[in-house]
């Protein structure tokens, strides 16, 4: 698959430029999206939340209505968390969201997208990413996963469509997708699950599918059929009982799913690193070019 921007790969470079992250520091500057910050006061969950937005570049974007990828965790969205230790290439700690998507524009392995960063804070993120109130160990957590899909309905996705200048967002639901990892996988399998007429994918890497027992697996075999389009993955290397949960969800949603669901267990781990390797098989699936 050759690429839309005509360019030249650094040799230092040539033996990683597979992966779409490396790819993108070749890339011509022209051809990188941008990253735009917007505070936005919220009613619902209240408080100030940073959401930092990925528009790809002009001469990637095309004239058509971008969809929008809404990632929890926005923290670890973006940016490397040792960017200023190591080279670009080799840096870290992070899903490198606007260089993974960048890289795969440049070979048009997927459609150009919006990318929403949602910030959240460390002490309240299980509870808004957990939909049922229930415990682990000693810990009780969860119970506002359906106020914070409404605040992503109602007041995220209006902020992004009134704040940027120049780029339409589609409207259709299969264009509006939810992304999470960990126990941010949890909202985004729940919300694709539970409201497809409003967010139409999801992609979730390890997702925490042991959260009350099981709940997302009762939650696909309570609803019948899975109508979103669904990417998500497991770690070969996470504790088997993670692993077993995974593997029953995966299961269930496949069955219920029509052909729209990618799930399954891959060689990996849990940690940013691992999830941005993982990434481009998934995001093709949710966000690949039409046939």
């Amino acid at each position: 698959m050759g690429c839309r921007l005509s360019h030249d790969v650094p040799s230092q470079l040539a033996d990683l430029a597979e992966r779409a992250e490396v790819h993108a520091l070749a890339m011509p500057r022209e051809g990188r999206g941008e990253i735009h910050d917007i505070l936005l006061e919220c009613e619902r969950l209240p408080g100030m939340r940073m959401l930092r937005i990925y528009v790809p570049a002009a001469g990637l974007r095309g004239e058509a209505p971008l969809p929008t990828l809404l990632v929890n965790d926005g923290h670890k969205a973006f940016e490397p968390a040792n960017h200023a230790r190591v080279p670009a290439w080799q840096q870290s700690g992070t899903l490198q969201l606007h260089r993974v998507m960048d890289g795969m524009l440049c070979v048009g392995a997927v459609r150009p997208a919006v990318v929403v960063a949602i910030a959240t804070h460390a002490g309240s993120r299980a509870n808004q990413y957990v939909p049922v109130r229930t415990r682990h160990g000693d810990s009780e957590f969860g119970g506002f996963g359906d106020a914070y899909l409404d605040l992503l309905e109602h007041e995220v996705l209006p902020a992004v469509r009134q704040n940027l200048r120049g780029v339409t967002t589609s409207e259709q639901a299969a264009d509006r997708l939810l992304v999470g990892t960990s126990i941010g996988g949890v909202s985004a399998l729940y919300g694709a699950m539970v409201r497809p007429h409003v967010f139409g994918g999801a992609i979730a890497l390890s997702p925490s599918a042991w959260v009350d027992d099981g709940f997302l697996t009762r939650v696909a075999q309570d609803r019948g059929a899975v109508r979103a389009r669904i990417a998500a993955d497991i770690g070969d290397g996470e504790r088997a009982p993670i692993r077993a949960h995974c593997r029953q969800l995966f299961e269930t949603m496949t069955t219920l799913g029509d052909g729209r669901v990618l799930a399954e267990e891959v060689a990996g781990i849990h940690n940013e690193d691992s999830w941005r390797a993982r990434l481009p098989r998934l995001l093709q699936h949710v966000l690949g070019v039409p046939a």
